[in-house]
């Protein structure tokens, strides 16, 4: 039950704190509380203001006019700063008009001596108060140009007044973890100074590229467009001022003759007033400049599927059983907008992580996409598809025949797999099931996994082979024996065990069945001379993807000797002393008799994961030709590219020192490149972009794509409400997946609730669904209902956007926002009490309205409409009630006066 109420309560605003240091994160929150953002007086209709638009005019005329001692950007050229030498560089100005909403202007500066070019490119717009550019570098001489270095695409500098501080209002990233996008604020008083970066070369991974600097009653907006690895530095001075200054973050090469190198995009919005407004200006700007506009449109609110969780992705998938599931969509009344096939369609024997083999499973799909896409098309359902081009796996087309287009990586940056030793089944033929060791004093990663120094790891088979390391003990007596389980992919979710001469010693899981992380073991067990104790991880979910398991077993024997299974790993013999490595036989229970050892020792760096070079003319062109040939052939509507990996380190491994960060900008260059020509031979067509998430939503990303899976973090309830939360600020657009379920694995199938609180937190304009719809016991009426109402609501998730509450984490809180739609005078309200919220009820003050208006509420369950003036509605708020714990109250509102 939900009901509305007045009276008059005003929240105290508080404030999420970033202390991050030294890679270091620590948020102060105050209470229970983070960031809440006090909405009274906000403006009805959001547009910029003249003195806004007239504030970017004179900025633009003072800093882009051409004097070089007020360029916002900056570099060195030959030892010197850029701005000594231009002012002895001759100047080229141009302008044109591209639109009625645009003119750009170009500064063009020329060394006589090398005829080295810089051009900096800026457009200015006139509809809002906003100004981007990105800087080209171009050799027109016949030689090597002298080093360019500390290329700032920003650099500038603003005094704030005596009675205000600046204060940076940033955000995280995508790491995955539930925190993904929350919003954080950082004071920056005299001295102090504050600088973020990417990491590991995609743009989001940790920290979002989207910044707000606030100084009292003004501030600007600053983003770095850049699908690598950027850098900001925030630095006050002692005194009132502060200077910023961002690009990539490590630029330092000479430039070939005719050569051309471009710096990161660079956009700024100037506002004045109540920083929410200025939030709601920044998406009404990507909504009209700065979004993808497939057949000229932007993207509608949509609803779509997959079975994902059924089918391991697409491992388990055919031709029927994908038809099957679109008409069981359809037979239900859930009218799909886009059929969704996700990783795993293509030719592979390791599971759907082998990528690098772009063809149709020809044993699974005999006949290709075809026959689903045309299916699909005429029941009025469109095909999406998942790629992941940029990794490239062993065994695959691309690794075996393009060694030259592919980048390795650096065992000095700690990239790669250098130095990684494993074991595996020759008889298998795969890399898993396997063991692995890091025997090196220098972190190894591939994609999301994470080995430590001297971590030792196992992984389950891809038939659901459990894979083990065995202790044989040499003595008989007592073993004291100590064990501990982590999860070291960001995914892992594994079943253990410990198995004493082939009976359970222990059971546990990791992230699964309330377990966490990291699952421990420690017991006194008599073994016999000869007996074994073995250690064992399986699938766990009816997976095996993303499954790698740190392990930790340390035994003390009946004479005091001990005996460590990573300290003592055997590389290069198995068995090796009292230690040996193999796999048991898929099963529902691990059965220690199918034992086998492996026997296939393998060098892993030799066999590792390599970066497809986008910056290699040949490849992209390739990779183009040949996706826009899939595209054709098989009849797929939407383009969907992840990025499960870090290239940062495959970049920087190709340099030379005088070439430093060449490699990154030509691979981001043809990334764009590679996305601009798809778009221009499917002008039709969406993309969505993806990695591992959301880890690189940058600005000339987002320019292209929109990201329909958000985050890794899948369905979790109060993670998902502070994405919607903390990305609305800055995405107009985004998307996840829902089961309609608190209590859903990644993977898995079968019967689960329909729970509007789940679903409704999960709500985004693009909402996927993971359901079992092969289940005809599921509530499908309750979802029908749920279903119809985020038909209802979705369009308002383009209106203005407006925080209820503050943002926090904290499952004893309520959490709300608003989408506003001035022009129009209506809206939605979206309300969760969580599952440890003591109080039944929250006032919720709206912004955005006609404060001379009357606006009608409804509950979108029915409940009667209350109307309320929009004044009253700002000022003091309406009461909603929620008597279910975890609960949801959805409201629409129109304006019915005058």
């Amino acid at each position: 039950m939900k009901c509305l109420k007045l009276c008059a309560v005003s929240p105290a605003p508080l404030t999420v704190r970033d202390g991050r240091q030294a890679g270091h994160r620590i948020c102060i929150v105050s209470l229970a509380a983070a960031m809440f953002l006090c909405l009274t007086g906000s403006a009805w209709a959001v547009s910029p203001s003249d003195d806004e638009l007239d504030a970017v005019r004179r900025w633009s005329s003072a800093h882009l006019g051409g004097d070089p001692a007020a360029l916002p950007f900056s570099f060195a050229f030959g030892g010197r700063p850029s701005s000594d030498l231009l002012k002895d560089w001759p100047l080229e100005r141009s302008s044109r008009k591209l639109d009625d909403q645009r003119t750009q202007y170009i500064l063009t500066y020329t060394d006589p001596q090398s005829q080295l070019a810089l051009r900096c490119e800026a457009i200015e717009y006139h509809d809002f108060p906003t100004v981007e550019w990105t800087l080209y570098f171009r050799n027109a001489g016949t030689g090597d140009s002298p080093i360019i270095e500390n290329i700032q695409a920003l650099d500038v500098a603003w005094q704030r007044g005596v009675d205000c501080e600046f204060v940076l209002h940033h955000a995280v990233g995508s790491p995955a973890n539930g925190s993904d996008y929350g919003p954080l604020e950082t004071p920056l008083t005299p001295g102090a100074t504050k600088r973020i970066s990417a990491a590991g070369g995609r743009p989001t991974n940790s920290d979002w590229s989207y910044f707000n600097l606030q100084w009292g009653g003004r501030g600007a907006i600053l983003v770095v467009g850049w699908p690598g690895q950027w850098a900001a530095e925030f630095a006050r001075d002692q005194a009132a001022g502060i200077r910023i200054r961002a690009g990539q973050e490590l630029a330092r090469f000479r430039v070939l003759p005719g050569e051309e190198i471009r710096s990161p995009l660079i956009v700024l919005q100037f506002w004045h007033g109540d920083r929410v407004r200025s939030q709601n200006i920044w998406r009404r700007w990507m909504m009209a400049h700065s979004m993808p506009r497939p057949g000229g449109k932007l993207p509608p609110p949509q609803f779509v599927a997959s079975s994902s969780r059924a089918y391991e992705e697409m491992i388990g998938a055919n031709e029927a059983n994908q038809i099957m599931h679109i008409d069981r969509y359809l037979e239900e009344g859930l009218t799909l907008d886009y059929w969704w096939m996700d990783a795993g369609w293509y030719i592979q024997q390791r599971g759907w992580p082998q990528v690098g083999t772009w063809e149709v499973d020809p044993q699974r799909f005999p006949r290709g996409f075809r026959p689903i896409s045309d299916h699909a098309h005429a029941k009025g359902v469109k095909i999406l598809v998942w790629f992941e081009p940029e990794r490239v796996m062993p065994g695959t087309w691309l690794y075996e025949n393009h060694p030259e287009w592919l980048l390795k990586p650096s065992a000095q940056q700690g990239g790669g797999l250098a130095g990684m030793r494993a074991w595996s089944a020759e008889a298998l033929g795969g890399a898993d099931p396997c063991v692995s060791h890091n025997p090196t004093g220098e972190v190894r990663s591939m994609a999301n996994i994470r080995w430590e120094p001297g971590r030792l790891s196992f992984h389950p088979g891809p038939k659901g082979e459990y894979s083990v390391v065995r202790f044989t003990a040499p003595e008989a007596g007592q073993y004291a024996v100590q064990t501990a389980f982590l999860g070291i992919d960001e995914s892992t979710t594994t079943e253990v065990h410990v198995l004493q001469a082939g009976e359970s010693a222990f059971d546990g899981w990791v992230n699964l069945r309330g377990q966490g992380k990291k699952t421990t073991y420690e017991g006194q067990l008599a073994l016999g001379k000869g007996e074994t104790l073995d250690f064992v991880v399986g699938w766990g979910n009816g997976s095996h993807v993303c499954d790698s398991t740190g392990l930790e077993a340390r035994l003390t024997g009946p004479s005091g000797q001990t005996f460590a299974a990573a300290r003592e790993f055997s590389a290069d013999q198995n068995p090796g002393g009292p230690w040996s490595y193999g796999y048991l036989k898929p099963g529902e229970n691990p059965d220690s008799s199918t034992f086998r050892p492996y026997d296939r020792p393998r060098r892993m760096s030799e066999e590792g994961v390599r970066l497809l070079n986008l910056g290699h003319p040949a490849a992209r062109q390739w990779l183009t030709d040949h996706v826009d040939k899939l595209l054709t052939e098989q009849g797929i509507d939407l383009y969907r590219q992840d990025f499960n990996m870090d290239p940062l380190a495959f970049w920087r491994a190709a340099d030379a020192p005088d070439r430093q960060g060449i490699t990154e900008i030509k691979h981001v260059t043809g990334y764009l490149a590679y996305w601009d020509e798809l778009r221009r031979r499917h002008p039709e067509m969406l993309i969505d972009s993806c990695a591992s998430g959301g880890r690189r939503n940058d600005l000339e990303t987002m320019r292209r794509a929109v990201p329909l899976w958000r985050s890794d973090y899948a369905y979790e309830a109060t993670g998902h409400q502070c994405m919607t939360y903390g990305l609305s600020f800055w995405l107009p657009y985004h998307g996840t997946g829902t089961v309609a379920s608190a209590s859903a694995s990644y993977y898995g199938g079968g019967l689960t609730k329909v729970e509007p609180y789940a679903w409704w937190s999960n709500a985004a304009p693009s909402l996927g669904s993971g359901i079992d719809i092969r289940v005809k016991e599921l509530d499908y009426e309750a979802l029908r209902r749920l279903y119809n109402q985020f038909r209802q609501v979705s369009p308002y998730y383009y209106g203005d956007y407006y925080p209820l509450t503050p943002w926090t984490r904290d499952n004893k809180a309520w959490m709300a926002w608003q989408f506003d739609r001035p022009e129009t005078g209506d809206g939605l309200v979206q309300a969760f009490r969580r599952p440890e919220a003591e109080a039944d009820s929250i006032r919720l003050k709206l912004g955005g309205l006609d404060p001379a208006a009357q606006y009608k509420l409804t509950s979108i369950d029915g409940n009667d409409p209350v109307a309320m003036g929009g004044r009253e509605l700002m000022a003091n708020g309406f009461s909603v009630t929620i008597h279910e714990r975890p609960g949801v109250a959805i409201f629409v509102y129109q304006r019915v006066q005058p």
